[in-house]
C-alpha cells in the first residue's frame, strides 16, 4: 500500500542500496563499513533527532538519504527547523448555564492562547510558520470544559529563530492560563534543526542519476498517471512548479512525469518543509535527494500521493533511488579526494557553529504519541 508522504518507499530504497553496496564490496574486495539506519516516525516524532542526540550517527563519513517526490533532484536548499509541542490546560467543570461562575474553562484558555499567537504572527520573521490544532475542547456545550489541549508546530529557517518564537508562545500560553484561572502543562514532543546542504554530494548524486538513467514506464503506469493528472488543476500545478524555484520551471507545465535530471539549484534558499535528516546533516556531509514518484503538481500528504506510492510509479522510483544511493556510496568509499571535498564544504558551511540538540537530554521518543491522541 501507499503512504501519504511516500514513506513506504524510502525505507525500502535505503535498505536495497545498502544490500547492493555490500554485495559490490564483497565482489570487488572493497574495505569499509556500510550502515543502514532504520529511522522511525520521521513525520511527527522525528526519530533521527533522538538517534543523533544519543550518538547513533557518530563516526559516519557521509550520509545519503532518499525521499520520494515529483522530480529527480538533489537541491541545495536548507529546511525549516521546528518545535512540536502540546499545551494542556486544566480548569474546573461546572454547569454552563446553572453555575457558570464556578467554572474555569480550559477551552477559553486554548482559544485565548490561539488569539494571542495569531496576533504574534505580525511580529515574527516572514519565513516563520506557526500551525496548530485543537485536539480536545470539551464534551458538550452545556458543560464548562475542565480540560482542553492544543498541538503546535513552530517553524523558522534557523534553530535559534525557532527558540526565540517558541519562548514568546510559551509566554502567551502562560498569559492565557492567568486570564482564565486555569493551570498550564507544556508537553514538549520534539524539535529539529535546519539542513546543512552539501554541493559536492548533490553534484555526485546528479551525476549518478544521469549515468544510471531515470526509469522507463509501462503503458499501465502512464495510463494511471494520466488519470491522476486529471485530478490536479492546472493552476495548482503551475503554482507548485513556481514554488520549486527550479530554473526554467515553465518548461514543465505540459510535462506529466518529469524524467529529466536538473543541475542542483537553490543554494541559500530555504524549503518550507522540515525533516529530521537536518540534524544528521550537522554530524557529517549529508544529502537527501528525491526521485520522480508522482506526476508534477501532486500535493503533498494527499490521496494522490498514497495512490501513486503504491503502484508501479512508486516501485520504479524506488529501484532508481536505490541504484543512485548505492553508486554514490561506492564513489565515496573509493574516492578519498571526493570525500575530503565533501568534508571541506561541510566545515565551511558550519562556519565554526557547533551542533546542539534541540531535545532535552532526558526526553524519550514519544512512542505513545498516537495512543494519547486517541484518548
Amino acid at each position: 500500500p501507499g503512504h501519504g508522504c511516500g514513506h513506504n518507499i524510502h525505507g525500502t530504497s535505503g535498505m536495497a542500496a545498502a544490500i547492493a553496496v555490500r554485495i559490490a564490496m564483497e565482489e570487488a574486495g572493497l574495505k569499509g563499513t556500510i550502515k543502514f539506519f532504520g529511522t522511525p516516525a520521521e513525520e511527527n516524532a522525528s526519530g533521527k533527532v533522538f538517534m543523533v542526540r544519543d550518538g547513533v550517527f557518530k563516526g559516519v563519513d557521509a550520509v545519503i538519504s532518499h525521499h520520494p517526490g515529483s522530480m529527480n533532484a538533489a537541491t541545495l536548499k536548507s529546511s525549516l527547523a521546528n518545535n512540536s509541542v502540546k499545551f494542556h490546560f486544566h480548569g474546573v467543570s461546572a454547569h454552563a448555564a446553572g453555575s457558570p461562575e464556578r467554572g474555569r474553562s480550559a477551552l477559553d484558555a486554548v482559544e485565548l492562547m490561539n488569539i494571542g499567537v495569531n496576533y504574534l504572527r505580525e511580529h515574527v520573521i516572514q519565513e516563520a510558520r506557526i500551525h496548530y490544532i485543537i485536539e480536545e475542547g470539551g464534551g458538550q456545550p452545556n458543560v464548562v470544559p475542565a480540560y482542553a489541549r492544543s498541538w503546535y508546530l513552530v517553524r523558522a529557517p534557523e534553530r535559534e529563530q525557532v527558540d526565540e518564537i517558541y519562548q514568546r508562545i510559551l509566554d502567551i500560553a502562560k498569559g492565557a492560563a492567568l486570564m482564565t484561572g486555569t493551570k498550564l502543562e507544556v508537553e514538549f514532543i520534539k524539535g529539529i534543526s535546519n539542513v546543512i546542504p552539501n554541493r559536492v554530494l548533490s553534484e555526485l548524486i546528479v551525476k549518478n542519476m544521469r549515468e544510471i538513467g531515470p526509469p522507463e514506464y509501462s503503458d499501465e503506469d502512464l495510463e494511471f498517471a494520466k488519470e491522476i493528472a486529471k485530478s490536479i488543476p492546472p493552476e495548482q500545478k503551475r503554482e507548485a512548479l513556481r514554488k520549486s524555484k527550479r530554473p526554467d520551471w515553465e518548461k514543465l507545465l505540459d510535462v506529466m512525469i518529469d524524467r529529466s535530471v536538473p543541475d542542483p539549484w537553490g543554494d541559500g534558499e530555504v524549503s518550507p518543509g522540515s525533516t529530521d535528516v537536518a540534524d544528521v546533516s550537522w554530524q557529517a556531509p549529508t544529502k537527501e535527494f528525491s526521485t520522480a514518484t508522482y506526476v508534477l503538481g501532486t500535493p503533498g500528504h494527499s490521496w494522490q500521493v498514497v495512490a501513486q506510492s503504491g503502484t508501479g510509479l512508486g516501485h520504479r522510483s524506488l529501484i532508481f533511488a536505490a541504484k543512485v544511493m548505492a553508486a554514490t556510496a561506492i564513489d565515496l568509499m573509493t574516492n578519498e579526494e571526493l570525500l575530503k571535498k565533501a568534508w571541506d564544504e561541510f566545515e565551511k558551511r558550519l562556519g565554526g557553529r557547533k551542533y546542539k540538540s534541540p531535545l532535552p537530554p532526558d526526553l524519550k521518543p514519544p512512542l505513545d504519541l498516537w495512543e494519547k491522541v486517541k484518548k
